[in-house]
Parts: structure tokens; sequence; C-alpha cells
């Protein structure tokens, strides 16, 4: 622990500047405990986290179904895999700091398992610079003159842009931060996140989970004096104000671990990006309960490292599995037997491209599904289709399924090579006719139709399980009042004409179109499908809707 002195100050006005995104604060403050040795000119600490045009709300939440218990270990720490202390200077990038030069790194870092010495190198560390370079200078709450940003835009340019290292865009000659191309783009593009998430910032249960899971969170908060001058291993419980009218600063940070022993009550382990010599050689400890009030940690986020999805239709080298399943000759379509234009048909089939048979013993789905792109509880199963033998023998018979609209269960084996339509129709048909009407839902959705969406059948490739509509452009589509729009023509998609080959690949639509690239993914929905299937929620959704018709499949 650091030594402490009292020291009276008279009138110190202008002695610690408080720097707000770069711009500086007179302070005049009395009593206040430092010690005269290690005083710092705060002028040097600059912010720039421009908090108040933050829009969190648009971002979408992180589906958290596992965190939140009081199951976790009493300490995490993840420091070793986060590069050394850096240090923004003058400018107010801390925004920058925070995601690319400690989040991303640390991502990074876990996937590639860098050690402590080689994140020491700049090859390894992300680059400030290039990120809020590659920010563009209008539209995206990002001040003038190297005046700070949000965290949206900053995310986004790791998402869709990628960053490039230290050792390529060294943080040095920013000039005014205005967007220009900064040399890096190359480089940039093989380090991407797949997507990010808001949390749950006012749970301690929850920060720690992700923690736990060695998802680094970074955050936005609102700076006090105390905090400018800090310079122990104590934990930091409030805020001290030596001039209560001033305005103080906004800052982006990220947590490295916490510690249930240390303080009072426990506490977060943040990295600043201030120099070592701030602080606790870098880093401070934020009492939980601080932390988690909205006196201090305003905004936090997750982020997922794009290796670690590696979302290009991966094959699991883990799994031996010989079944293949894909969903294959779909459409949809207005029901033409009604001029109600939220009644449609799904033409649908499952192939087993596979050289096993799937059993009915293994007790798998598929499911028809409608979700928000950014609402992941604005979600329906629609459609189910389940392969069992816990009913005894039967095929296509109806019962009270997870499918909101319809669902059948049938105790068929499905040999490798095959298609359920055929097998169903004895080879006179290749497809189904399913009639189903659209929840009165307004705003974006995808319809997903998903072939063991819980996983029950081990499969080498997992990801052409999945088969998208969309808008012709990539993204989700258009719902007013549970009527379709944009989904017409051309646009359908519709793989009638031939059959899927053994180790046949499907498009990943949400990844195509940058207005909805951090759109919710199908594998995220289905884990909170799952969730309420088994928690009862679910089932209390199903009966709750209230039309289903007795027979919808022809």
């Amino acid at each position: 622990m650091k030594n402490f002195t009292i020291i009276h100050f008279i009138t110190v006005a202008g002695i610690l500047v408080l720097t707000y995104a770069c711009q500086d604060y007179s302070t005049q403050f009395e009593d206040v405990v430092i010690n005269p040795e290690d005083i710092t000119n705060t002028n040097q600490f600059a912010t720039g986290w421009n908090g108040e045009d933050e829009n969190p709300e648009e971002i979408p939440e992180d589906i958290n179904l596992s965190f939140g218990n009081t199951n976790l270990p009493g300490k995490v720490d993840l420091r070793d895999y986060f590069p050394p202390i850096g240090n923004q200077g003058e400018y107010g990038t801390c925004t920058a700091w925070a995601t690319a030069y400690n989040l991303k790194t640390a991502l990074e870092a876990m996937d590639q398992g860098y050690t402590k010495v080689e994140l020491s190198s700049p090859s390894k560390q992300f680059s400030p610079k290039d990120l809020f370079w590659s920010i563009p200078d209008v539209g995206t709450g990002k001040g003038p003159n190297c005046n700070g940003v949000t965290f949206e835009p900053a995310l986004d340019v790791m998402q869709q842009r990628g960053l490039a290292t230290m050792q390529t865009i060294p943080y040095n000659e920013l000039g005014d931060c205005t967007q220009r191309t900064t040399g890096g783009e190359a480089e940039a593009s093989n380090f991407k996140i797949a997507n990010y998430r808001r949390i749950n910032k006012s749970d301690e249960n929850v920060i720690k989970g992700y923690l736990a899971q060695k998802r680094p969170v970074v955050f936005g908060a609102l700076l006090a004096d105390n905090f400018m001058t800090w310079n122990t291993d104590d934990v930091l419980s409030s805020h001290t104000f030596f001039n209560p009218n001033n305005q103080h600063g906004r800052h982006a940070m990220a947590i490295v671990g916490y510690d249930d022993s240390k303080g009072p009550r426990g506490a977060f382990q943040v990295i600043n990006s201030w120099g070592a010599d701030w602080g606790d050689f870098g880093y401070i400890w934020i009492d939980y309960q601080f932390f988690c009030s909205d006196e201090f940690c305003e905004v936090a986020f997750v982020a997922t490292n794009q290796q670690s999805l590696n979302p290009d239709n991966p094959v699991d080298p883990t799994i031996n599995g010989n079944v293949d399943l894909i969903p294959w000759g779909l459409s949809d379509f207005d029901d033409p037997s009604t001029f109600d234009e939220t009644y449609r048909s799904l033409r649908y089939n499952v192939y087993n491209i596979g050289t096993e048979a799937a059993l009915p013993s293994s007790r798998w789905s598929v499911v028809y599904v409608l979700y928000n792109a950014f609402n992941a509880t604005d979600n329906y199963v629609i459609l189910h289709d389940y392969f069992t033998d816990e009913f005894g023998s039967g095929v296509n018979q109806s019962f009270q399924g997870m499918g909101m609209w319809s669902s059948y269960w049938s105790n068929i084996i499905f040999p490798p090579q095959s298609g359920f339509a055929e097998i169903y129709t004895n080879g006179q048909l290749d497809h189904f006719f399913w009639n189903y009407r659209v929840p009165n839902v307004t705003g974006y959705y995808y319809l997903v139709c998903i072939a063991d969406p819980f996983d029950k059948i081990p499969e080498a490739d997992e990801a052409n399980n999945y088969f998208y509509f969309h808008n012709g452009l990539g993204g989700p589509l258009h719902f007013q009042n549970g009527i379709l729009e944009g989904l017409q023509g051309g646009d359908e998609e519709d793989r009638a004409i031939g059959r899927p080959q053994k180790g046949q690949k499907v498009d990943i639509p949400h990844e195509m179109n940058k207005e909805f690239a951090n759109a919710y993914t199908p594998e995220e929905i289905i884990a909170l499908i799952k969730y309420e299937q088994e928690t009862g929620i679910l089932e209390e959704k199903v009966k709750a809707f209230d039309n289903k018709p007795k027979d919808s499949r022809k």
C-alpha cells in the first residue's frame, strides 16, 4: 500500500485540472489526502468517452442465461491476457484504448494463447490510433480535435473493419484525430470481433459471471476528482468532488478481474490508460456496490472475438458424427387460400446429407423461428417437427409441442442421402407446405428454419443446420402488424431445384449487411429458446397463442 499524508491547501485553483474529453476544468479543493511526492498534474489525464451521446438501448443486450448466480469463484484475475499498461496522453481516446488496446488484445490473447512476454510486443497489441482514425467524423458522437467518442462506433469499426496492430500503426502523431486512411486496412481485415452486446451493469454477479467465463467487460463511467488523483491499491468506494460545481469526466476502461475479499464488500479490478504512474501501477480497485451504482458506471459491454466463433461454416474437428442435417428447398410466400396477408405458407424439407441415419431415439427437432433481430425476448417458434420414439409408432402426428402454430411428431428413421418429405410420401414429394399465421409484430425480424436446434445429434458441420429468409441484401425482414414486407419475387430463397450434396454450405445473411451486422444470431436465439423450454416459459408462450389450428400441414 502506498503511504499518504494530509496536505491542507488554502487555494489551489488551477493546480489540479480535470480533463473531460480533452477539455480542461480547473478545480479548487481543501483537505485532500495525497502524497506530495506522488502529486501528478492531472491535465495529462485525458478522458474521452462521450457518454452523453451514447444510446445503449440501441445495442442488443447480451442473452444472459447462466450468469447472475452465486456459484462463482471468489476471485478472477485476467491480467495475464492484457497488454502492458498504456497511456493515452493528452488525447480523448480512452474509448479506443479500452476497446482496441485492452479488450481486443485480451480476446486475441485468449484465442491464440499468447504469453505475458508475447503481449509486450506491439505486434500482439491493437492500435487505438488505427481505431480512432477509422471512426467516421459525422454521425458517431465523435468530438472534433480528438475530443472523445462513444462505444458503438468504436465497436462497429472493430466488427466491420477490424483493427491493425500497434506495430503497424503506433500511437503517435494523432493530429486532430479526424477520419482518414491509416495504412492498416489489410491487416485489420484479419482481426475483427464477431459481435458486441450490452450487459446489465447494475448486477455485480452478472459482471462477475462474465469475468469468470473469461469475458472482459468494457464500461463507461463518471469520474470525480479523487479518481483522477488516485495512487493506492485501496478500494475506491465513493466520489469525492473537490468542487461539486465542476463538470467531471466520463471515461472508458476495462475490467480485468474481481476479488470478493478486497475491501469490505469485494471489488472489481479495472485497467486504465493513464500509464503505470497513476493509481495502483495503472490499475484501480472499485467497490462492487459503488461500481454498479448509477453514480459510477453508466454502461457496460462484452464482445465476442470473430476467431472464437469462426462463423464461416466451420467444421468442428472434435466431432466425428456422420449425420449431417440441412434444411433445403425452402420458400415462404402468401397463403393463396386467403386474402389475409398475415397468413403465409412455408415450402419446406430437411435432408440428411451424411453417411449415417438420424435415429428417433435422439429425439431431435426441426423448428421454424421468427425472432426480432435486436430484441431477444421477442421471439416465436412458429412450427415444430419432432423426431422421437417416446410416443410409440406413428408419423406426422399432431401434438401440443413447442410450435405456436403447429407441432408434429414422427417416429421415423431418417436414412443418409434422403429427405424427410420423400420418406414420408414414399418418394412422391420433395417438400411439404406448412401454413401458418404471423403474430402481430412490427419491426425487423428473421425467419429461420433450423434442423436439430438443440444439438441432440452430433454433427461435424453444425453451421449448415440454419436456413435464413432475409431481405435479399442479407438483412432481416420488415414486418408491419404481422404483414411481411420485402420478401417477394426474386428475393425469395428457393432451393427446390436440385438436392444438397455432402459438404453443402449455407449462407449466413446476418453477416452480409452492415446495418444489421450486430443483430442476434440464430445460435443466440436458440440458446434462449432452449432455456425457455427447460424452464417452462416456452410452454406458457405456446398456451397463450390461442389461434392455433388443429392441422396446418399438407
